[in-house]
Protein backbone atom coordinates (compact mmCIF):
# COMPACT_ATOMS: atom_id res chain seq x y z
CA UNK A 1 0.00 0.00 0.00
CA UNK A 2 1.23 3.50 -0.83
CA UNK A 3 1.52 6.08 1.91
CA UNK A 4 -1.29 8.61 1.34
CA UNK A 5 -0.56 10.70 4.44
CA UNK A 6 0.52 13.68 2.28
CA UNK A 7 -2.16 13.25 -0.37
CA UNK A 8 -5.24 15.46 -0.63
CA UNK A 9 -8.00 15.78 -3.18
CA UNK A 10 -9.01 19.30 -4.09
CA UNK A 11 -12.78 19.24 -3.90
CA UNK A 12 -13.29 20.93 -7.27
CA UNK A 13 -12.21 17.52 -8.65
CA UNK A 14 -15.64 16.23 -7.55
CA UNK A 15 -17.50 19.42 -8.43
CA UNK A 16 -21.02 18.15 -7.72
CA UNK A 17 -20.29 16.94 -4.19
CA UNK A 18 -21.08 19.18 -1.23
CA UNK A 19 -18.35 19.75 1.34
CA UNK A 20 -19.74 16.98 3.55
CA UNK A 21 -20.08 14.56 0.64
CA UNK A 22 -16.50 15.28 -0.43
CA UNK A 23 -15.12 14.89 3.10
CA UNK A 24 -16.96 11.60 3.60
CA UNK A 25 -16.09 10.30 0.13
CA UNK A 26 -12.40 11.13 0.33
CA UNK A 27 -11.96 9.79 3.86
CA UNK A 28 -13.82 6.59 3.00
CA UNK A 29 -11.36 5.76 0.22
CA UNK A 30 -8.22 6.69 2.14
CA UNK A 31 -7.25 10.21 1.07
CA UNK A 32 -5.71 12.07 3.99
CA UNK A 33 -6.68 15.62 3.07
CA UNK A 34 -9.08 17.91 1.26
CA UNK A 35 -8.43 21.16 -0.58
CA UNK A 36 -11.49 23.27 0.23
CA UNK A 37 -13.27 25.81 -1.98
CA UNK A 38 -14.86 28.89 -0.45
CA UNK A 39 -18.23 28.46 -2.19
CA UNK A 40 -18.69 24.98 -0.71
CA UNK A 41 -17.50 26.11 2.71
CA UNK A 42 -19.92 29.05 2.73
CA UNK A 43 -22.75 26.70 1.73
CA UNK A 44 -21.98 24.43 4.67
CA UNK A 45 -21.24 27.29 7.07
CA UNK A 46 -17.65 27.94 8.13
CA UNK A 47 -18.03 26.61 11.67
CA UNK A 48 -20.02 23.58 10.58
CA UNK A 49 -17.59 22.91 7.74
CA UNK A 50 -14.65 23.07 10.10
CA UNK A 51 -16.35 20.55 12.38
CA UNK A 52 -17.10 18.18 9.47
CA UNK A 53 -13.46 18.23 8.34
CA UNK A 54 -12.10 17.89 11.86
CA UNK A 55 -14.33 14.95 12.76
CA UNK A 56 -13.23 13.11 9.60
CA UNK A 57 -9.57 13.63 10.51
CA UNK A 58 -8.61 15.23 7.19
CA UNK A 59 -5.87 17.82 6.84
CA UNK A 60 -6.48 20.94 4.72
CA UNK A 61 -3.59 22.03 2.49
CA UNK A 62 -5.40 25.09 1.16
CA UNK A 63 -8.55 27.13 0.86
CA UNK A 64 -9.37 28.15 -2.72
CA UNK A 65 -9.28 30.96 -3.59
CA UNK A 66 -8.77 34.60 -2.76
CA UNK A 67 -11.28 37.16 -4.02
CA UNK A 68 -10.00 39.07 -7.03
CA UNK A 69 -8.22 42.27 -6.06
CA UNK A 70 -7.37 43.60 -9.51
CA UNK A 71 -10.04 46.28 -9.35
CA UNK A 72 -9.25 49.85 -10.32
CA UNK A 73 -12.27 51.39 -8.54
CA UNK A 74 -11.30 52.12 -4.94
CA UNK A 75 -14.48 51.04 -3.18
CA UNK A 76 -14.49 47.73 -5.06
CA UNK A 77 -10.82 47.19 -4.19
CA UNK A 78 -11.48 47.92 -0.50
CA UNK A 79 -14.42 45.49 -0.51
CA UNK A 80 -12.16 42.80 -2.02
CA UNK A 81 -9.57 43.37 0.70
CA UNK A 82 -12.28 42.96 3.35
CA UNK A 83 -13.53 39.78 1.69
CA UNK A 84 -10.01 38.36 1.60
CA UNK A 85 -9.61 39.03 5.32
CA UNK A 86 -12.82 37.06 5.84
CA UNK A 87 -11.43 34.23 3.73
CA UNK A 88 -8.21 34.21 5.73
CA UNK A 89 -10.29 33.91 8.89
CA UNK A 90 -12.23 31.04 7.32
CA UNK A 91 -9.00 29.32 6.32
CA UNK A 92 -7.76 29.57 9.89
CA UNK A 93 -11.05 28.14 11.19
CA UNK A 94 -10.79 25.01 9.03
CA UNK A 95 -7.06 24.57 9.66
CA UNK A 96 -5.96 25.39 6.11
CA UNK A 97 -2.26 26.06 5.71
CA UNK A 98 -2.78 28.70 3.03
CA UNK A 99 -5.27 30.77 1.09
CA UNK A 100 -4.59 30.28 -2.62
CA UNK A 101 -4.11 33.67 -4.28
CA UNK A 102 -5.80 34.07 -7.65
CA UNK A 103 -5.92 37.87 -7.90
CA UNK A 104 -7.58 38.57 -11.24
CA UNK A 105 -6.08 39.77 -14.51
CA UNK A 106 -6.49 43.20 -16.01
CA UNK A 107 -9.04 45.55 -14.51
CA UNK A 108 -11.99 46.42 -16.74
CA UNK A 109 -10.79 48.50 -19.67
CA UNK A 110 -7.15 48.22 -18.60
CA UNK A 111 -4.23 47.38 -20.90
CA UNK A 112 -1.35 48.09 -18.52
CA UNK A 113 -0.30 44.64 -17.30
CA UNK A 114 2.51 46.05 -15.20
CA UNK A 115 0.05 48.31 -13.38
CA UNK A 116 -2.15 45.28 -12.71
CA UNK A 117 0.76 43.35 -11.25
CA UNK A 118 1.75 46.34 -9.12
CA UNK A 119 -1.82 46.57 -7.80
CA UNK A 120 -1.73 42.90 -6.83
CA UNK A 121 1.55 43.35 -4.99
CA UNK A 122 0.04 46.26 -3.09
CA UNK A 123 -2.99 44.18 -2.14
CA UNK A 124 -0.78 41.38 -0.85
CA UNK A 125 1.17 43.84 1.26
CA UNK A 126 -2.10 45.07 2.78
CA UNK A 127 -3.30 41.52 3.53
CA UNK A 128 -0.04 40.22 4.91
CA UNK A 129 -0.42 41.47 8.48
CA UNK A 130 -3.81 39.80 8.78
CA UNK A 131 -2.51 36.59 7.21
CA UNK A 132 0.32 36.49 9.72
CA UNK A 133 -1.99 37.22 12.63
CA UNK A 134 -4.26 34.25 11.85
CA UNK A 135 -1.44 31.91 10.86
CA UNK A 136 -2.51 31.34 7.26
CA UNK A 137 -0.03 31.87 4.44
CA UNK A 138 -0.83 33.71 1.24
CA UNK A 139 -0.23 31.04 -1.39
CA UNK A 140 0.75 32.63 -4.68
CA UNK A 141 -0.21 30.32 -7.52
CA UNK A 142 1.32 30.99 -10.94
CA UNK A 143 -1.40 30.39 -13.52
CA UNK A 144 -0.78 29.57 -17.16
CA UNK A 145 -0.22 32.83 -19.11
CA UNK A 146 -3.36 32.20 -21.17
CA UNK A 147 -5.21 33.50 -18.07
CA UNK A 148 -3.20 36.71 -17.67
CA UNK A 149 -5.90 39.04 -19.00
CA UNK A 150 -8.95 37.68 -17.24
CA UNK A 151 -8.01 35.45 -14.30
CA UNK A 152 -4.54 36.03 -12.91
CA UNK A 153 -1.65 38.28 -13.83
CA UNK A 154 0.67 36.04 -11.78
CA UNK A 155 1.84 34.01 -14.74
CA UNK A 156 5.21 32.44 -13.98
CA UNK A 157 6.83 30.56 -11.16
CA UNK A 158 9.77 32.98 -11.24
CA UNK A 159 7.50 35.99 -10.74
CA UNK A 160 5.71 34.37 -7.80
CA UNK A 161 8.98 33.33 -6.22
CA UNK A 162 10.31 36.87 -6.56
CA UNK A 163 7.18 38.23 -4.86
CA UNK A 164 7.37 35.62 -2.11
CA UNK A 165 10.94 36.53 -1.30
CA UNK A 166 10.11 40.24 -1.39
CA UNK A 167 7.04 39.96 0.84
CA UNK A 168 8.65 37.53 3.24
CA UNK A 169 7.11 35.58 6.10
CA UNK A 170 3.51 34.60 5.60
CA UNK A 171 3.77 33.93 1.87
CA UNK A 172 4.66 30.94 -0.27
CA UNK A 173 3.99 29.27 -3.59
CA UNK A 174 1.24 26.92 -4.69
CA UNK A 175 2.92 25.01 -7.52
CA UNK A 176 0.64 23.42 -10.11
CA UNK A 177 1.84 21.09 -12.84
CA UNK A 178 -1.06 21.99 -15.15
CA UNK A 179 -0.11 25.65 -15.07
CA UNK A 180 3.68 25.37 -14.94
CA UNK A 181 4.80 22.26 -16.83
CA UNK A 182 5.42 24.23 -20.06
CA UNK A 183 7.79 26.69 -18.36
CA UNK A 184 11.45 25.87 -19.19
CA UNK A 185 12.42 27.37 -15.82
CA UNK A 186 9.86 25.48 -13.70
CA UNK A 187 12.25 22.82 -12.43
CA UNK A 188 14.93 25.43 -11.82
CA UNK A 189 12.36 27.51 -9.95
CA UNK A 190 11.46 24.60 -7.69
CA UNK A 191 15.13 24.16 -6.86
CA UNK A 192 15.57 27.87 -6.17
CA UNK A 193 12.45 27.98 -4.03
CA UNK A 194 13.47 25.04 -1.89
CA UNK A 195 10.97 23.21 0.24
CA UNK A 196 10.47 26.18 2.57
CA UNK A 197 8.72 28.28 -0.09
CA UNK A 198 6.39 25.61 -1.56
CA UNK A 199 3.13 25.36 0.38
CA UNK A 200 1.35 22.65 -1.62
CA UNK A 201 1.87 20.91 -4.95
CA UNK A 202 -1.13 20.59 -7.27
CA UNK A 203 -1.40 17.72 -9.75
CA UNK A 204 -3.24 17.84 -13.06
CA UNK A 205 -2.25 16.56 -16.49
CA UNK A 206 -2.17 18.42 -19.82
CA UNK A 207 -4.24 16.64 -22.45
CA UNK A 208 -3.50 16.58 -26.16
CA UNK A 209 -5.73 17.86 -27.54
CA UNK A 210 -7.02 20.11 -24.77
CA UNK A 211 -10.63 20.82 -25.69
CA UNK A 212 -11.18 23.60 -23.14
CA UNK A 213 -8.20 25.45 -21.68
CA UNK A 214 -9.96 26.12 -18.39
CA UNK A 215 -12.02 23.00 -17.73
CA UNK A 216 -10.39 20.09 -19.55
CA UNK A 217 -7.56 19.08 -17.26
CA UNK A 218 -6.43 15.50 -17.44
CA UNK A 219 -6.28 12.73 -14.90
CA UNK A 220 -2.71 11.88 -13.94
CA UNK A 221 -1.21 9.69 -16.65
CA UNK A 222 -3.67 10.66 -19.39
CA UNK A 223 -1.62 13.58 -20.73
CA UNK A 224 1.94 14.62 -21.52
CA UNK A 225 3.37 15.84 -18.17
CA UNK A 226 6.38 13.98 -16.79
CA UNK A 227 5.25 13.70 -13.17
CA UNK A 228 8.06 11.34 -12.20
CA UNK A 229 10.58 14.01 -13.16
CA UNK A 230 8.92 16.69 -11.04
CA UNK A 231 8.66 14.27 -8.11
CA UNK A 232 12.41 13.66 -8.43
CA UNK A 233 13.04 17.42 -8.29
CA UNK A 234 10.87 17.70 -5.18
CA UNK A 235 12.78 14.84 -3.56
CA UNK A 236 16.03 16.57 -4.48
CA UNK A 237 15.03 19.71 -2.56
CA UNK A 238 13.62 17.76 0.38
CA UNK A 239 10.00 18.78 -0.15
CA UNK A 240 7.85 17.18 2.54
CA UNK A 241 4.58 19.05 2.01
CA UNK A 242 1.28 17.93 0.53
CA UNK A 243 0.36 16.72 -2.93
CA UNK A 244 -3.10 17.61 -4.13
CA UNK A 245 -4.95 16.52 -7.25
CA UNK A 246 -7.04 19.33 -8.73
CA UNK A 247 -9.10 18.66 -11.85
CA UNK A 248 -11.39 21.04 -13.70
CA UNK A 249 -13.03 18.63 -16.13
CA UNK A 250 -16.46 19.50 -17.49
CA UNK A 251 -16.07 17.06 -20.40
CA UNK A 252 -14.98 14.00 -18.42
CA UNK A 253 -14.42 13.72 -14.68
CA UNK A 254 -17.20 16.10 -13.65
CA UNK A 255 -19.64 13.93 -15.59
CA UNK A 256 -18.75 10.82 -13.56
CA UNK A 257 -19.83 9.69 -10.13
CA UNK A 258 -17.69 11.32 -7.46
CA UNK A 259 -16.79 7.99 -5.90
CA UNK A 260 -15.36 6.78 -9.21
CA UNK A 261 -13.36 9.98 -9.70
CA UNK A 262 -12.03 9.69 -6.14
CA UNK A 263 -11.05 6.06 -6.58
CA UNK A 264 -9.22 6.64 -9.85
CA UNK A 265 -7.54 9.78 -8.48
CA UNK A 266 -6.12 7.74 -5.61
CA UNK A 267 -5.11 4.85 -7.87
CA UNK A 268 -3.27 7.15 -10.29
CA UNK A 269 -1.65 9.36 -7.67
CA UNK A 270 -0.68 6.79 -5.03
CA UNK A 271 2.52 5.63 -6.77
CA UNK A 272 3.56 9.24 -7.28
CA UNK A 273 2.86 10.72 -3.85
CA UNK A 274 3.94 7.86 -1.61
CA UNK A 275 6.94 8.15 0.65
CA UNK A 276 10.34 7.72 -1.02
CA UNK A 277 13.54 6.47 0.57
Amino acid sequence: MSDLSRFAINQITTRDWSLKAAVDGYARQGAAGIGVWMDYLDAAGVNAGARIIREAGLFVPCLCTSAWVNLAERSAFDAAIAENRRRLDAAAEIGASCLVVVPGGLATGERDLQAARSRVEGALEILLDHARSVGVALGLEPLHPMYAADRSCLSTFAHCLELTKKLGEGTGIVADTYHCWWDPFFAQGLREAGSEHILTFHLGDWLVPTRDVYQDRGMIGDGVIDFAFYRSVLDEIGYDGPFEIELFSKLDWWTRDGAETTRISIERCAPLVGARK
